[in-house]
């Protein structure tokens, strides 16, 4: 499997180093080999089991572009990345997993911010989220407790330095970080966590612009009152053709503060299609999210931060209503991203959080006036 893998990175770097030569003007192609393991500190073995695999990528630079949003954030590039993770070697919770975990194959949108640079060493920060591929997961394999089905989400963070080899290439190290899960959306669906450290190789086909470039959308430059409404589903346990769904509501107040950054405060509200029946348990059960009322609320604040015409959200929040099994379930997080169509009206995945498990995503509109 080792010689498979080499093999076959090094045939990707090859005809990738070959592109990259006739590339169009600001481009760049990564390549990274990973080694890792899981980090999931409840599953055993932590920090022992290992992970091979490896991330290939395609950056477009912005870091010339005028728009007042790149120079505040210190962003440099954006682009698509291709994941690859061989989790086999995974044992899971004192073993019972073992042999239970696959390979992970995902695209995730990626941008690439610049933290610092000590002399010709540049350290950046590289955020992504996207879908990935698994060919072991619960319902194919049963002792895998924390893949519920075949795509998740990814959501993957690299911290590295990148340290100029010449003007078209740099030598790459660092630490990274990769979450896969489904968001509830089947159960059981415990989520894996895995951490890694990477030397890679960036390929650049560099050049000065001779004419200002900068974008022709604009985020909403004002404090807004905002209003959102979706639909999501959380699984029924063991069984992947029911879904438990579920709308959420929110009403809210943002406060302008810069292109980028919008502090925000509102109320939250979840209404529930199936509650929760004592007589059937385990259809029924919800985890930290089941509720006897067909109505949960509560009142939140956070943050937007705008980049382009993607906004992605946080908020914690407190229960003002919430009839619930578990009462220590008294405080939610919620996130998420937007894709903003104009100004005031985005397409939104919002996921709804209870302590570090995802309660469900929920799918909607948001509007801003």
């Amino acid at each position: 499997m080792k010689k498979q893998l080499l093999s076959f990175i090094l045939i990707i770097g090859s005809t990738c180093f070959t592109r990259a030569q006739i590339a169009p003007e600001n481009h760049s192609i990564i390549l990274k080999p990973i080694f890792g393991t899981h980090v999931n500190s409840d599953q055993g073995h932590l920090f022992q089991d290992q992970i091979t695999g490896f991330d290939a990528a395609y950056f477009n630079d912005i870091s010339q572009n005028s728009d007042k949003w790149i120079g505040f954030i210190g962003a440099k590039s954006y682009g698509i990345g291709f994941i690859f993770r061989d989790l086999s070697k995974l044992k899971g919770t004192k073993d019972t997993s073992a042999n239970a975990f696959g390979q992970v194959y995902g695209l995730v949108a990626q941008m690439d911010f610049r933290l610092f640079t000590i002399g010709k060493v540049k350290f950046n920060f590289t955020p992504g989220v996207g879908l990935g591929y698994t060919n072991k997961y619960y319902f194919n394999n049963t002792k895998n407790r924390f893949l519920g089905s075949p795509i998740n989400e990814t959501i993957k963070a690299d911290l590295g330095m990148e340290l100029p080899l010449s003007k078209y290439a740099d030598l790459m190290a660092g630490f990274g970080f990769l979450h896969v899960s489904n968001g509830g959306a089947t159960v059981p669906n415990g989520g894996l966590n895995t951490g890694n450290v990477y030397v890679g190789l960036k390929l650049n086909n560099p050049k000065t612009l001779t004419a200002e470039r900068k974008s022709t959308y604009t985020t909403l430059q004002r404090n807004a009152i905002e209003i959102s409404a979706g639909i999501g589903a959380r699984g029924v346990f063991a069984d992947r053709t029911k879904s438990l769904y579920k709308s959420g509501l929110y009403a809210g107040y943002n406060f302008y503060l810069h292109d980028v950054i919008s502090l925000k405060a509102g109320a939250d509200a979840v209404y529930y299609f199936s509650i929760f029946d004592p007589n059937n348990y385990v259809r029924t059960f919800q985890n930290y999210g089941t509720s006897y009322d067909k109505w949960r609320t509560g009142i939140s604040i956070g943050a937007d931060i705008n980049l382009w015409r993607l906004t992605v959200a946080a908020q914690i929040g407190k229960y003002i209503h919430y009839n619930r099994l578990m009462e220590k379930a008294s405080w939610y997080w919620t996130f998420g991203p937007t894709f903003n169509i104009t100004p005031h009206l985005g397409l939104q995945a919002k996921t709804y959080m209870h302590f570090a498990q995802a309660d469900y995503v929920n799918w909607g509109v948001v509007y801003r006036f």
